[in-house]
């Protein structure tokens, strides 16, 4: 995967984007209480001291970068993403050991990637029918080049449905070579998804709305999203 991450094309990319998230995952502002990046650690180190639970919430701080951090409004949304590695076992599509901002210029494509992962969640959990409470987050990726995969075949085995060792792989080599991030084709809808690995590509994040994902345990899939209600 080495030598594809040296051959993809980049393109330019400035566009809105969303993410949609579990609600139950703790709003944090720690990222948001500083100005300057810089000052995060002097933070992080001093609240550590006093809340053992930071690190959980707020994730590794020293997962990314100096240069790479953001601050400000809506900081902590897009940091979250890449202080928390995937603990599942499994990884994401491009990513096993760092963190990864996934999200896509069109909310119904977010929500059918989501919709597999919550639902295959739920499967191995052997949950019952319920109802799963997620947030949709929306924010601003660019203007940054980004490499492209979307001219590679739907047979390439970065696309494969079951195994991520091929992309994994290709993030891993990307992340490496201080790449933004990737554009590819979705796997589980019909549109285009970003992997963005580096904070900095990102800005204005934001809540957008509340949403119900309802999960029927005998058909093992979420077979509707709606509105969240008033809880």
């Amino acid at each position: 995967m080495r030598a594809l991450a040296g051959r993809l094309p980049r393109d330019r990319v400035d566009t809105d984007v969303y993410r949609i998230i579990p609600a139950r995952f703790p709003q944090i502002d720690l990222y948001e209480r500083v100005a300057d990046p810089a000052d995060y650690e002097v933070l992080y180190e001093v609240e550590s001291l006093t809340n053992p639970r930071l690190r959980d919430e707020a994730g590794d701080l020293y997962l990314v970068p100096r240069e790479d951090r953001v601050a400000g409004p809506g900081a902590s949304y897009i940091m979250a993403a890449f202080t928390h590695a995937p603990t599942d076992g499994r990884g994401g599509r491009f990513n096993r050991d760092f963190g990864v901002f996934y999200c896509t210029p069109r909310q119904q494509v977010a929500r059918d990637e989501t919709a597999f992962h919550r639902a295959r969640f739920l499967r191995e959990s052997r949950s019952p029918d319920t109802v799963v409470e997620m947030r949709t987050l929306r924010a601003r990726l660019g203007p940054e080049d980004l490499h492209d995969a979307r001219r590679l075949p739907r047979r390439h085995p970065i696309y494969d449905p079951d195994s991520y060792a091929a992309g994994q792989a290709l993030g891993h080599h990307l992340r490496d070579a201080r790449s933004f991030g990737l554009r590819y084709h979705s796997v589980r809808g019909e549109g285009e998804c970003f992997a963005v690995f580096r904070p900095r590509a990102l800005s204005t994040a934001a809540h957008l709305n509340y949403l119900d994902y309802h999960y029927c345990a005998t058909r093992g899939r979420i077979v509707d999203i709606t509105p969240a209600r008033l809880r």
